[in-house]
């Protein structure tokens, strides 16, 4: 696809344009505001603003979800909404392509479950049917399977063998939970993740790339030289020795989700950083970059309104790989030992199967289901980022 033109009507209409883009940036303030208010009145004590307003007891990672929502509401739902000439094209493309399409069906469905499905699923419960809670039966295994067993079984019992029923289609952990209610509830986690590492990354690469793109001289070489500073210091040993060390001052701080989200989130920018510099270098020699200028448009709004909009197609692209290594950086985490006790992940569950000394002749299927989930989801993320670049780069034509 060409990159976008400036026409005369535009560029005669620079402070309108300005205004629209300064009405959006002036509710996402708003919006921030109010959840930060909410925030410190809930952690102060001074009005329970979880109970009260969202119904649901938050923890650190939900409040930071619900940031992610507004970053991504405002500067990337909005404008595709805005741009429906672009969304379509870009659909269209996508659909061109049989595993991109499948790849984005994919995705889709695992942000409709990780949204509405714990409302509906939960892991203590019995998929189909009342039993729940203390009632679901321990080590059931899975639709189509069977396991020799004396004890109580919830589907048919033939010859001592328990056979899978579907009021636990996927079968039960070693602790009673059931492993189709723990899957869709990962997907929650998962998807609070994979939008949380967006919100903390797109902001900081693109406000790091573009500048040092902007200004140049040592402005860029000191911007380039942290950025190759942080980035020889892998985020995996960071969160284990945080994790360790905060457990050790706080036992409740240990094997936190929220602090592995936000080391990886605030360690792994430095690479998105550097596409949003090539790119935005490359938009500065475009002409409808130099027209804007020569119309009296300041650096600033050049940046915002020309450079940035157009450097969002590659962080985004690139940001695909990123999520991927974070869901998988979770799961080993939870393997080893140091992950969230506290967050029904998938790496939590396969762990707790894994992690059992009948395992794997039992409890096979608490680490198959889990792990086919964060697989499937780390390529259809990755599937989908290479077709996204092939789509938005205009070079690929």
């Amino acid at each position: 696809m060409s990159r976008p033109t400036v026409t005369e009507a535009e560029l005669a209409d620079a402070d309108g344009g300005r205004s629209r883009l300064a009405r959006r940036d002036w509710a996402f303030l708003a919006v921030l505001a109010v959840l930060v208010v909410a925030f410190l009145a809930d952690w102060r004590g001074v009005y329970q603003t979880d109970r009260f307003v969202f119904d649901a007891d938050l923890t650190g990672l939900d409040w930071l979800s619900l940031y992610a929502a507004d970053v991504l509401g405002f500067y990337f739902c909005l404008p595709l909404a805005a741009d429906r000439e672009r969304t379509v094209g870009y659909l269209r493309s996508v659909r061109e392509n049989r595993l991109a399409t499948a790849s984005l069906g994919v995705l889709v469905a695992f942000a409709v479950v990780g949204l509405v499905g714990p409302l509906f699923f939960r892991p203590d419960q019995a998929v189909f049917g009342q039993t729940g809670g203390y009632g679901v039966p321990i080590g059931q295994p899975p639709v189509g399977f069977d396991v020799f067993r004396s004890g109580y079984c919830r589907g048919p019992k033939i010859d001592g063998y328990c056979h899978g029923t579907w009021a636990h289609p996927f079968g039960t952990t070693p602790g009673g939970k059931d492993v189709f209610g723990m899957v869709v509830a990962g997907a929650r986690v998962a998807l609070q993740i994979s939008a949380v590492c967006v919100a903390l990354v797109v902001p900081l690469a693109t406000a790091v790339g573009t500048v040092a793109a902007t200004y140049g001289g040592r402005i860029d070489e000191v911007l380039m030289r942290y950025v190759d500073l942080q980035q020889s210091i892998p985020a995996f040993f960071v969160i284990i020795l945080a994790q360790q060390a905060l457990g050790f001052i706080n036992e409740s701080f240990g094997g936190s989700l929220l602090l592995i989200v936000l080391v990886f989130g605030l360690m792994n920018w430095g690479g998105v950083a550097r596409i949003v510099r090539s790119e935005a270098l490359q938009l500065q020699e475009q002409v409808y970059v130099q027209a804007a200028r020569s119309a009296g448009a300041s650096t600033f709004d050049v940046v915002r309104s020309h450079v940035v909009p157009n450097t969002l197609n590659a962080v985004f692209t690139a940001l695909t790989v990123q999520i991927g290594w974070l869901l998988l950086l979770e799961a080993s985490l939870s393997f080893i030992g140091i992950g969230s006790a506290t967050h029904p992940s998938w790496g939590y569950v396969l762990t707790t199967s894994v992690r059992n000394g009948f395992f794997p002749t039992f409890y096979w299927w608490g680490a198959l289901f889990p792990t086919l989930a964060l697989g499937v989801v780390v390529v259809a993320f990755q599937t989908l980022g290479d077709a996204l670049r092939d789509v938005t780069d205009p070079r690929a034509e």
